[in-house]
């Protein structure tokens, strides 16, 4: 008998991506509110933010909503994995329990696991937030969900990009 929570293999499940710079913002109050957040903790000189910038009693309100994915180095120059470090409970709700400390490539399908690493790969390329819109469709009994998301780079050090701050809105479930 197959899981109805298994993920399905989504060999054509492609996000619909585009840069906050340079493309259309995000449509959820939520995402425009953490898009704003993270541009005010932007430096002056141009250098990005770090974990230790964003503070978790000015996000009380959208914290359900918000994951930090760790940028881990690969065997490759710029071929990075991306490991899931916090994860609100909206995204546990979608996902479920048991992803924080697992790398992307051991939590979903190679399918589904080779977009969300092009997607991440992404913001660390730009160097700045990336927006995508699509429908959960890699989660079985759960495609009807429409999803919208953030994510941003973070910088320790304020150049290198070690974390992506993100969040999700996911229509039909509020």
């Amino acid at each position: 008998m197959t899981d109805p929570a298994a993920p399905l293999d989504a060999a054509s499940l492609r996000f619909n991506a585009t840069g906050a710079a340079d493309g259309p913002e995000p449509q959820s109050p939520a995402l425009l509110a953490l898009l704003r957040y993270w541009q005010s903790k932007c430096k002056a000189d141009g250098r990005l933010p770090g974990r230790s910038d964003l503070d978790p009693l000015e996000l009380r309100t959208l914290l359900p909503h918000i994951y930090l994915i760790d940028v881990l180095p690969g065997t490759v120059p710029d071929r990075w994995r991306f490991r899931v470090r916090l994860l609100g409970e909206k995204h546990v709700e979608v996902y479920g329990p048991g992803m924080v400390g697992k790398v992307i490539d051991d939590v979903f399908p190679p399918a589904v696991a080779a977009e969300f690493n092009r997607l991440y790969a992404t913001v660390v390329r730009r160097r700045g937030p990336v927006v995508n819109r699509g429908r959960v469709s890699w989660l079985r009994n759960k495609e009807w969900l429409e999803y919208e998301g953030m994510h941003a780079p973070l910088a320790s050090d304020g150049v290198t990009i070690d974390c992506i701050f993100g969040t999700g809105a996911f229509v039909g479930l509020d």
